[in-house]
């Protein structure tokens, strides 16, 4: 036999003095102990614990208990019926040690863990516990997002009517234009000026149609550049540059056309010009404003290049049937150059050798083959 006092479990601890007299403080006096042999002598009896506050309870105290090996619960049903006795509550033995218990059984039943409850059901916040200042703001910034999208469509419709207005005024006769100067024209068809004139008088400086009065311009075959300004309010100057003819030859038609240095045909005459070089022999008929043969042009490029000690002393140019090219001087001396090709440096060696000689001593230069050859009379 054990000589531990009977009804004391091995293990047990009783509590400090200092522990029953703060628990007599919170609960009242302790009540006296009646021998009940269906009871442990290890279970500590409290007051109802409904009756006491619980937020007054010392957390120190229950660590305690739980360090001596017990904890003091209240069965709820044992509650109700020590209300109707002396009050007592059975207490249930704290494990010194967790273990691995099962799933809960049933609350009430039989061998179910006793119900401790600890406070009510926390309360969820609804719609009357939002702040009205966060819903201020919310309205506060859609209102701002309204009035920001009003503001940008507003100043849409302000730029657009500015500019139908802008657009409007200068389509206006207000800046038409009155004034209208052509400068340059001495070849040019009285028929193409009087065809831009209309174009751009009474128009708007603004919306002029220039492109088109350039392009009629452009037209005519003796023109060669055109520029068109505006001056505010209403005036327009047209100012024209004229091709230069160099040298005529007569058509399979029988009229002379006009060739420049660019062997663009500049007009068809029926008379013939004696202003200007003539490339004897019989050209193919080219309208005005076409371009003539490769020929006529070298031809022309020719009579251009010619030096000023030079030029007096010719009379024509002669293109054969072949193509080969010829120049006539003054005494009648022949020049040939062959095919136009080279014509600088064939030029160049006719100057020297006339330099060194009289012409009126040669009768034909034969150049042709890039050194010249001379033939007297």
């Amino acid at each position: 036999m054990s000589d531990e006092t009977p009804g004391r479990r091995e293990g047990h601890v009783e509590p400090s003095a200092e522990v029953l007299e703060e628990l007599a403080g919170l609960f009242g006096p302790e009540p006296e102990r009646t021998d009940n042999p269906d009871r442990p002598d290890d279970v500590v009896t409290i007051v109802d614990v409904s009756l006491v506050d619980v937020s007054l309870v010392d957390v120190s105290l229950v660590d305690a208990a739980h360090d001596s090996g017990s904890v003091t619960v209240v069965d709820q049903s044992d509650v109700a019926d020590n209300e109707a006795t002396d009050n007592d509550a059975r207490v249930l033995p704290f494990p010194s040690a967790p273990t691995d218990a099962g799933p809960p059984g049933p609350v009430g039943g039989a061998g179910a863990d006793p119900l401790i409850v600890i406070e009510d059901e926390p309360d969820l916040p609804s719609d009357r516990d939002v702040d009205p200042r966060f819903e201020e703001r919310r309205r506060a910034w859609a209102r701002r997002d309204r009035l920001k999208r009003v503001r940008w469509l507003k100043i849409a419709l302000i730029l657009l009517g500015l500019v139908v207005f802008a657009l409007a005024v200068m389509a206006s006769p207000l800046f038409g234009i009155r004034t209208f100067v052509m400068e340059g024209n001495v070849y040019t068809a009285d028929e193409t000026v009087a065809e831009v004139r209309d174009i751009l008088e009474g128009s708007s400086i603004f919306t002029a149609d220039i492109t088109r009065a350039r392009r009629v311009l452009l037209g005519d075959p003796w023109v060669s550049e055109v520029r068109i300004t505006t001056h505010f309010p209403s005036r327009v100057v047209v100012e024209v540059s004229e091709r230069v003819p160099v040298v005529w030859y007569v058509g399979t038609d029988g009229k002379a056309r006009m060739v420049d240095a660019r062997g663009k045909v500049i007009a068809v005459l029926d008379g013939f010009p004696t202003k200007y070089l003539q490339v004897k022999g019989t050209g193919p008929e080219v309208p005005a404003g076409g371009a003539a043969d490769d020929a006529y042009r070298a031809a022309a490029q020719l009579v251009l290049a010619l030096p000023d000690e030079l030029r007096p002393k010719v009379t024509a140019l002669d293109l054969s049937p072949a193509g080969e090219l010829s120049m006539v001087l003054k005494g009648d001396t022949l020049v040939r150059f062959g095919t136009p090709t080279g014509l600088q440096d064939k030029l160049v060696a006719v100057v020297v050798l006339l330099r060194r000689q009289d012409p009126r001593t040669i009768a034909v230069i034969d150049v042709s083959a890039g050194e010249p050859t001379v033939l007297g009379r």
